[in-house]
């Protein structure tokens, strides 16, 4: 453990070097922000682009802009395709700045749920990113998420490119509820919409090195700067390795949980036609590899085969084999703009790419049980996306946002590869294990190709009340290619062929929003929406039968404040979901699968506020009390652990059962104290944040109990903003977080790969 404050003090050694040299090349400060221009519409933020991704924070039209270190900022997000202050759109929104999410001590989208109560992150089956809000998500990792993931405005389906730090990050919006109009079929739960910063022909940059006390490195940069007139490029780079694993493989000695490697590098180059166009290119590529996967028994039960002695953490293993996910991919996208004097017309055309790999072991005891992994660049992934948009100016009593939307996917594991040790049966007689599998190759490969028009319209009935009328239409087909080759201990490998008929989808989904401003400052909504997520095939067990689209109607009211002369701003949201369908995912044997879980009803209020007590003292928060059960779900897949090792898989009645995921209650509380000294500025934050207790499964036997994630850090700044040295502590109460358990007969394998208490330094420079 030495080797980690050596480094720690090393680093610190090594920042005045840094500031002295790049002190001579730094010219101004970057991440002020313009006020926004008010327009004729209460208080409506003129977008510098309609249909393109949200801005920084601002001050409020109508603010006394002399005195706003005593009042709580604008917020504007693009929410509903245009950039509107975050107050007057009729929607429950945390939207969070890149500065904002640094200072709380989230440095990538898997931590997301420590600023946002209500949404639960897991990296479930490896590094794959998925959340869930409002307890609506996906355990499986070869399926398209029910909460949408945007950046910059490109739709990405594959959920392992979602697992990735916070380079160049300018806002992250999280829309709770289904927002199936303007995003679609996939939305039954939400969307994040990822900002990233826009080229400027202004020349600034920004580096940040950053370490901790199990030898974490994060390395990344920023530059920005015109190259021609009206003609402007950006890049950023983010570098992440990690020195120490959080856990041990008791049987290889090698290091658990741990980043091997992560690459991340996004460029721009934005092309100002003229004062009416402007053509924004962009291509990002991920490269990164960890060392997860790694299981141990759910506590109170043990696996089929016993381990070889304790575990002194549950963070070690006893896996024959080193564990490991890695994604490689990334993609182009061209953005559009053009102004036709009545409206903005945008297209957002993308293409992205990814392979990915995997091995792991689902008893790990010690010696060959049970191996499953997908060899490597075996599971590639391959999307093309076309979005046409037009967006009406904000200035009269009818607006209007019409587009239409192309996606075509590919989604394939080719193949998956199971192995089949001897002990996994109970080291049976020769004869009778001949006639068992030694290894099952599987292959899959779906297709999706869709088209959804959609529209919404907004009309102002009268001064100060608006009536939002949207819809939209979803034709998706998709197909299946599946073989399964099973490879007995006899040498005979039976090989069967999967081409069931395209599963066809036609679907209406809609919203219906009534919104009233009864004062400056106070506005309150109702709205009706559905949401509906696309159905789909097994690709990892092709014999299994397609599953069902999954349908959410949401009912939702809520108020909109800024209170005491904008020092506190509270948003309240309360919400009634009738949720059919859904689909769950469970294991038969080992081998997952997705089905559909009839119905549930889920309801609860979720709650925003930022408070800005004196001018150097803002507390921010939010809660959400939720309560979500299956009305009825006959034939669920359950489980009863067996007193020697393994489960015995049963059907079970889930009715009345809550669903997976869904948190009875979750809140979070920071503090922010910023204080200017005769040496700098001083920066103190504080964010608690506490979640609930919550299911993983339809039976409900296995559970993430209740926690609390508390980080905390103190930055310093000298005069000029220029420079910034930071100390820091995050997961301060060492709080131990479920990643991946599920039930199945071999056992209950789990991990726990969220991070443990972790303290460390970073320095950042701005030029």
């Amino acid at each position: 453990m030495n080797h980690r404050y050596r480094l720690l003090s090393g680093f610190a050694a090594m920042l005045p070097g840094l500031m002295l040299s790049t002190a001579v090349q730094a010219q101004t400060t970057v991440g002020t922000t313009v006020p926004a221009t008010a327009s004729p519409d209460a208080g409506q933020a003129t977008p510098a682009r309609p249909g393109e991704p949200a801005v920084p924070p601002t001050i409020a039209s109508g603010q006394d802009t002399t005195d706003n270190a005593t009042t709580v900022g604008e917020i504007v997000v693009t929410a509903q395709k245009r950039s509107e202050n975050l107050q007057r759109v009729p929607i429950v929104i945390t939207a969070v700045s890149g500065a904002q999410l640094a200072t709380a001590g989230v440095t990538g989208l898997t931590q997301l749920g420590a600023v946002t109560p209500g949404l639960t992150v897991r990296t479930t089956a490896g590094a794959v990113f998925q959340p869930a809000i409002r307890g609506v998500g996906t355990s499986s990792n070869v399926v398209e998420n029910p909460v949408a993931l945007y950046i910059d405005g490109v739709y990405l389906a594959q959920q392992r490119e979602g697992n990735r730090e916070l380079p160049d990050v300018e806002q992250v919006a999280i829309l709770k509820g289904p927002q199936g109009t303007l995003f679609g079929r996939n939305a039954t739960g939400g969307v994040i919409q990822i900002t990233t910063r826009r080229p400027s022909e202004q020349f600034t940059g920004e580096a940040k090195v950053e370490i901790d006390n199990y030898a974490t490195f994060r390395a990344s940069g920023f530059v920005s700067g015109g190259l021609a007139h009206g003609v402007a490029a950006s890049l950023s780079a983010d570098v992440t390795t990690q020195g120490e694993g959080y856990g041990k493989n008791l049987t290889t000695g090698h290091d658990t949980f741990q980043v091997a490697h992560a690459v991340s590098v996004r460029g721009k180059l934005l092309f100002d036609i003229d004062a009416k166009t402007s053509v924004l290119f962009i291509a990002d590529y991920l490269d990164r590899k960890d060392y997860t996967y790694s299981f141990v028994p759910y506590p109170g039960t043990s696996f089929s085969v016993p381990l070889p002695g304790p575990l002194p953490s549950p963070r070690d293993t006893y896996s024959s084999i080193d564990p490991y996910a890695s994604f490689r991919g990334g993609g182009v996208s061209m953005t559009i703009d053009h102004d036709l004097d009545f409206a903005k017309l945008v297209s957002i055309t993308a293409y992205r790419e990814g392979r990915s790999d995997y091995l792991f072991e689902d008893v790990p005891a010690g010696q060959n049980v049970f191996q499953v992994g997908v060899p490597s660049s075996a599971q590639p992934n391959r999307q093309f996306s076309e979005e046409v948009q037009l967006v009406s100016e904000k200035n009269g009593p009818v607006t209007y946002t019409a587009g239409v939307f192309y996606f075509y996917n590919r989604n394939a594991n080719v193949p998956v590869l199971r192995q089949f040790f001897p002990v996994f049966y109970g080291n049976p007689p020769a004869a009778v294990l001949a006639n068992l599998n030694q290894t099952t190759v599987t292959y899959g490969s779906e297709q999706t190709q869709s088209v959804a028009p959609f529209g919404q319209l907004g009309i102002r009935l009268f001064e100060g009340t608006h009536l939002t009328l949207g819809g939209r239409f979803t034709y998706e087909q998709r197909t299946l290619t599946g073989q399964l080759i099973a490879n007995h201990y006899n040498g005979v490998s039976p090989v069967t062929n999967y081409n069931p008929p395209a599963l066809t989808i036609n679907k209406p989904t809609w919203r219906i929003a009534l919104d009233h401003q009864f004062g400056p400052d106070i506005l309150g909504y109702v709205s009706y929406n559905r949401g509906i997520k696309s159905g789909g095939f097994n690709i990892l067990t092709p014999s299994n039968p397609a599953y069902l689209p999954e349908r959410l109607d949401a009912y939702e009211a809520g108020l909109k404040t800024e209170l005491f002369d904008h020092r506190l701003r509270l948003n309240a949201g309360g919400f009634y979901y009738d949720y059919t369908n859904l689909q769950v995912i469970q294991f038969v044997g080992v081998s997952q699968t997705i089905v559909n879980g009839a119905k549930a009803r889920l309801y609860g209020l979720d709650v925003d506020f930022t408070a800005r007590a004196t001018p150097e003292l803002t507390l921010s928060g939010g809660l959400e009390a939720l309560h979500a059960r299956f009305v009825s779900y006959l034939g669920a897949v359950g489980s009863i652990p067996k007193p020697a090792g393994g489960a015995t898989l049963i059907s079970v009645d889930a009715s009345g059962n809550r669903i997976p995921l869904a948190q009875k209650f979750a809140g979070t509380l920071a503090m922010d104290y910023e204080k200017p000294v005769s040496f700098g500025t001083i920066h103190a934050n504080v964010t608690a944040n506490y979640n609930g207790d919550y299911k993983i499964e339809a039976d409900n036997f296995l559970t993430q109990k209740a926690y609390t994630l508390l980080n905390a850090s103190l930055a310093w700044r000298p005069q000029g903003d220029r420079f910034e040295v930071k100390i820091w502590a995050r997961n301060m109460l060492d709080e131990l977080v479920l990643n991946n358990t599920s039930s199945q007969a071999p056992g209950y394998p789990t991990s726990y790969g969220t991070p443990p208490r972790t303290f460390g330094m970073t320095g950042k420079v701005h030029f």
